[in-house]
């Protein structure tokens, strides 16, 4: 995509300083010099936002109303963020620029951060500027600026700003711009594997297997270059590995159950086979053959997840009767249980081995638990209605992907690892489940 669109840095005014410490009430930071949130920590201020209605000629109104929509529609996936709607604040905003603005009502009203925007005539639907403002500093936190803006840039240019505002607020902007990866129904009993950025962009379709088989349990590459999966055939499982445009390779193992492939930081592939009579995971080798065993234990071992130095694996195993989740060291050594008691399938381990999400039977509903290793303790992350399956974390670790049934039929959910209101992810007609977050573009 061409995009004219100089990204002139308007400014940034005063160091965005990281706050250590836990943010309690609303996050305003009337002794600080500049905003700032942290999401890892155990809870989860609000910061409240206000977007000014855009400052925009005749011909610029309609673009400008698009643009703030999608802008809106993104900021609610930021569980950090209040929306506020402007009529709330008799502020005065005479016009995008500080000088402009009279931020003492904004900031009576415990408003945080305050969004303009400013178009101007030129080529296609003109230019435009973006600022956020912190209200307290009356600095500006993020400033963009797009020239010569085509209807078909303003979903990058809302991504873009608010990757920065994210960026600005929290150390972390990845959100944006990462891929998930996930299975959706394919014509008549197949399913195949596409990939859609977390706001519903950039909607793709990676296989086309329809009636020939069903591709599931897709899994990324640390790279974000490959992604390996399940291809379940009328006779058999095979592992298929897509890496990147045309067809995937399809590789035949020693076995009719080729189980939840998932990929190494250096590469390789671990899998369940059950080559011995029940199912154990392996490791496979350059040309995708089984190697050694890495959970070999009394029961049926399936689901391997790796945090990103490689070293620490989450895993299923039943080995004392019911599906339980436990944790082992690749290099060796014997596992440790994790889950106390119930069913519990789906882990996924946080990028930093800190935490592991994963599925516990409720009630014959499926819910998402994120387990500290740390300190031992389960949090339960979501509930209500209809059954969350398959969690998968963000690459920083914060957000959290699942599938859901709780809107009738299975579909995308985001929330985080602090359990806040899941918000669904638009993936076109048809169901969408076994979501893998993958690493942030290189």
């Amino acid at each position: 995509m061409t995009m004219r669109a100089k990204k002139r840095i308007i400014g940034v005014f005063g160091a965005i300083a990281l706050l250590l410490g836990i943010f309690t009430g609303t996050a305003r930071a009337q002794q600080q010099t500049s905003l700032a949130v942290d999401i890892q920590g155990p809870g989860q201020a609000k910061m409240n936002l206000v977007m000014a209605r855009p400052f925009a000629g005749g011909g610029q109104l309609s673009p400008a109303d698009k643009l703030q929509d999608l802008i809106n529609k993104d900021l609610q996936f930021l569980p950090f963020l209040q929306l506020v709607p402007p009529s709330n604040i008799p502020g005065q905003i005479g016009g995008p620029t500080a000088d402009q603005i009279d931020f003492k009502p904004f900031s009576m009203g415990k408003i945080d951060v305050l969004v303009t925007a400013q178009w101007t005539p030129g080529g296609n639907l003109g230019n435009v500027e973006l600022r956020a403002f912190e209200v307290y500093t009356q600095k500006v936190l993020v400033g963009k600026g797009y020239d010569s803006v085509t209807d078909a840039q303003l979903p990058d240019i809302a991504d873009r700003f608010c990757m920065e505002l994210m960026m600005a607020l929290t150390g972390q902007g990845g959100f944006f711009n990462s891929q998930i990866a996930f299975v959706k129904p394919s014509s008549g009993k197949g399913s195949d594997i596409w990939t859609v950025r977390p706001t519903g962009r950039g909607l793709t379709r990676v296989t086309s297997y329809n009636d020939l088989g069903m591709a599931v349990s897709p899994g990324w590459s640390y790279d974000g270059r490959r992604i390996c999966f399940t291809l379940i055939g009328s006779r058999s499982h095979y592992l298929g590995v897509w890496s990147g445009g045309g067809k995937p390779q399809v590789y035949t193992l020693p076995t009719t159950n080729v189980v939840s492939p998932r990929f190494l930081p250096d590469g390789q592939v671990a899998v369940s086979l059950a080559l011995h009579g029940k199912a154990d995971i392996y490791l496979l080798n350059s040309a995708y053959q089984p190697g050694r065993a890495i959970a070999s234990g009394p029961g049926i071992d399936v689901s391997p997840t790796f945090d990103a130095s490689g070293r620490l694996m989450a895993y299923v195993s039943d080995e004392t009767g019911s599906p339980n989740i436990y944790l082992k060291d690749v290099a060796g050594g014997s596992s440790r249980r994790l889950t106390s008691s119930g069913y519990n399938t789906n882990p996924s381990m946080s990028p930093d081995g800190k935490l592991v999400a994963f599925t516990k039977q409720l009630g014959g509903a499926q819910k998402v638990f994120v387990h500290d290793l740390t300190t031992g303790q389960e949090t339960q992350v979501t509930s209500g209605g209809g059954s969350d399956e398959n969690p998968s974390f963000s690459p920083d670790g914060y957000f959290i992907v699942f599938s859901s049934t709780r809107s009738g039929q299975k579909k995308l959910y985001v929330t985080t690892r602090q359990g806040t209101t899941p918000v669904m992810i638009p993936t076109g007609d048809g169901a969408a489940q076994m979501p893998f977050w993958g690493p942030l573009p290189k």
